[in-house]
């Protein structure tokens, strides 16, 4: 990814994200620790060095950028990101071998279990529902490149659906196909367009921009968007409005207290500056859904992006850049699924421990 996004950085290299001191914890205004200083963008090249902090309330943990991107200038930070793309950058890849065999029979061991799990899926996969894979491969199925959980779609009552910063669209894409009513809205012009150029049925703008009536969908997801809004708590409150009395909001993100970031400290993927503003341990962020109005929440964490976590880390801890384009050696796939294992089983007595986290809640 080096080479092939050189140019982009060179170009991006001249504009200026404008920032402001953040010094106090979002959630509960405690000064925050310094933790990592002169972070740069190590995936797409935006401008600016950038520093994370940590609040010191043991009933807390966020982790957030200081200085931080002011809101007006944000929009530079994603002049070069995957979802200006009809395809996208697909992270899942990025931490696959490319061997033809391989995407195959993987291929046919995720759709052989999503047949048979929640009955979707192609003649292929339905005939090969035997087929149920390995532990590794099924603790990530129902999130593989869907970003949500099957298990809230693949329902019997399905009715109208969000999606909250819908990206490229592959989400809406699946939540149509399943029967849902299903809409989303994205800040991004780039990606909006590459979402209607689908097909689909996309806003631009904030949440609040689109004025919706009260209690007006049944499931609102928000897949890695949380960290990069500057005002959650009110992204949050509007969903709590827009959402049914027994409707649900699931939210996935990147854990602040996964093993990933306490074994990579500042060549942690999932820092992702100047992006992610704000990152939430388990405790943040069944606070921050507090804070908005919901009254019953859970929170898990997921191994989803553990293989992404644990291949590219180690490339930014070793040249300060990540590589999103570079196909992993086979040493260092293994390396990633045997820490995919890892985390697998760690979960058994620290459920929080995987790298990313998944919220639901209700009113």
């Amino acid at each position: 990814m080096k080479q092939a996004l050189s140019a982009d950085i060179g170009e991006n290299a001249g504009g200026e994200i404008r920032s402001e001191p953040c010094p106090r914890c979002y959630l509960c205004q405690t000064v925050g620790e310094m933790l990592y200083e002169g972070m740069r963008d190590r995936l797409f090249g935006a401008p600016g060095e950038w520093n994370s902090r940590r609040c010191p309330n043991p009933d807390c943990g966020l982790l957030w950028l200081d200085p931080m991107p002011i809101e007006a200038d944000i929009g530079k930070a994603y002049e070069s990101y995957f979802t200006h793309t009809d395809s996208g950058a697909d992270t899942a890849s990025a931490a696959e071998p490319q061997s033809p065999f391989y995407r195959s029979a993987a291929t046919l061991a995720r759709s052989a279990y999503v047949a048979h799990r929640y009955g979707y899926g192609d003649g292929m996969g339905k005939r090969f529902r035997w087929l149920l894979a390995l532990p590794i491969i099924l603790s990530r199925i129902d999130c593989d490149g869907l970003d949500i959980p099957l298990r809230y779609l693949a329902v019997s009552r399905k009715g109208r659906m969000l999606d909250v910063g819908c990206g490229g669209g592959g989400l809406l894409k699946l939540a149509q196909e399943l029967g849902w009513d299903a809409e989303g809205v994205d800040f991004d012009s780039q990606a909006v367009d590459s979402v209607r150029r689908k097909g689909l049925t996309v806003h631009m703008g904030s949440l609040s921009d689109q004025h919706y009536p009260a209690e007006s969908f049944d499931l609102v997801l928000m897949s890695h968007v949380i960290e990069h809004i500057h005002d959650a708590v009110g992204t949050l409150t509007e969903i709590h409005r827009v959402l049914k009395s027994a409707g649900t909001l699931v939210i996935i993100t990147p854990n602040a207290d996964s093993w990933g970031h306490r074994h990579f400290d500042s060549s942690w993927f999932a820092l992702d500056p100047p992006r992610h503003l704000r990152i939430f341990n388990g405790q943040a962020l069944a606070s921050l859904a507090n804070h908005a109005g919901f009254t019953r929440t859970s929170v898990a964490s997921t191994l989803r992006s553990t293989l992404i976590v644990f291949v590219q880390s180690p490339w930014i801890r070793k040249s300060g850049r990540g590589d999103l384009l570079r196909p992993p050696k086979r040493s260092e796939a293994l390396y990633a699924r045997a820490a995919t294992g890892a985390q697998q089983f760690m979960r058994i007595w620290k459920p929080l421990v995987a790298e990313e986290l998944l919220l639901e809640a209700r009113k």
